[in-house]
């Protein structure tokens, strides 16, 4: 720390005050300055992992369900084998889909984690659009073609929306419930 001076010094008299403390090399640490250990000094041993003190660390408690991903490849797969049990007994997506869609999406709404519940809410026209391509490129009746995705979309909007009913009302309940 630097000798204070008063505005009596400034005007061209008084005496400057004294230093609170000796003066340090400049190699030494200041009162402004960070501490910083001293590189030359010898470092204590450092602790073998397992003899290392356990600190307190606040974790997240455990969530119990699955994966919002997982709930909805489980409901995909299962609305797939939904839509081939259909176009085996007809033609196109019907009723089998739409059971196969919404008991899934329901089930995987019961056992998905609650941070996961609005992935599920969002996933059935999705579940549905990917099983729709999947029936277009292994039907050999159908062709890839924009006019038989919209067919099968128009018709599937039905099943699409009590899905994403079904879903909201369980995500709905299990939030006020607090499961």
């Amino acid at each position: 720390m630097r000798a204070e001076r008063s505005q009596r010094d400034e005007l061209g008299g008084g005496i400057p005050l004294p230093r609170s403390q000796p003066p340090r090399s400049r190699a030494g640490h200041d009162e402004w300055s960070p501490a910083r250990p001293d590189p030359r000094s010898p470092r204590p041993p450092r602790p073998a992992a397992g003899d290392r003190p356990r600190t307190a660390r606040r974790t997240a408690p455990p969530q119990r369900g699955i994966r919002g991903a997982l709930g909805v490849l489980g409901a995909f797969l299962v609305t797939l084998a939904g839509a081939g049990a259909d176009s085996l007994l007809g033609v196109g997506l019907g009723t089998l889909t739409t059971i196969a869609l919404v008991g899934s999406v329901v089930v995987a709404t019961l056992l998905v984690r609650r941070r996961d519940l609005g992935t599920l809410v969002v996933a059935p026209p999705l579940v549905f659009v990917g099983v729709a391509v999947v029936n277009i490129v292994l039907a050999p009746s159908a062709t890839f073609s924009l006019p038989t995705i919209a067919t099968l979309l128009i018709r599937g909007f039905p099943a699409m929306a009590i899905a994403v009913a079904a879903a909201l009302v369980i995500t709905v309940v299990r939030l006020v419930a607090r499961r």
